[in-house]
């Protein structure tokens, strides 16, 4: 909840900020390829829709306990591209176990738009 506290505090200063979205989230480790924005992905990025690229995004389990912001770099298949899934990203297999284990297959998701 102290992120989503810290999220509405973000607002008031003329950010444009989306109610958290229950949302599939999934992980994904490096290919050897850039990501959409033109860098090489690292833990603290996600992949999203391509008009969400450039924004933050930040994450809370189904308890609405508070994950972290994440950039959103990167897009993906058409799952992702729609905005039914994200896609973190992790610097290896165990790192997506962990993850896996920790927050399973869903989180909410508030998307913040530093730009508007």
């Amino acid at each position: 909840m102290t992120g989503l506290i810290f999220a509405m505090l973000i607002g008031i200063h003329g950010n444009i900020i989306q109610e958290p979205q229950l949302i599939r989230t999934t992980c994904y480790i490096a290919t050897g390829n850039k990501t959409a924005s033109g860098v090489y992905p690292k833990e603290g990025m996600i992949a999203g829709r391509k008009e969400d690229i450039g924004k933050t995004a930040i994450l809370y389990d189904k308890d609405m306990n508070y994950i972290g912001m994440f950039e959103i770099t990167d897009t993906g298949g058409k799952p992702i591209r729609s905005g039914k899934v994200i896609d973190v990203y992790r610097d290896n297999i165990e790192r997506v176990y962990e993850w896996s284990e920790e927050y399973g297959d869903y989180t909410y998701v508030q998307i913040i738009d530093c730009e508007g």
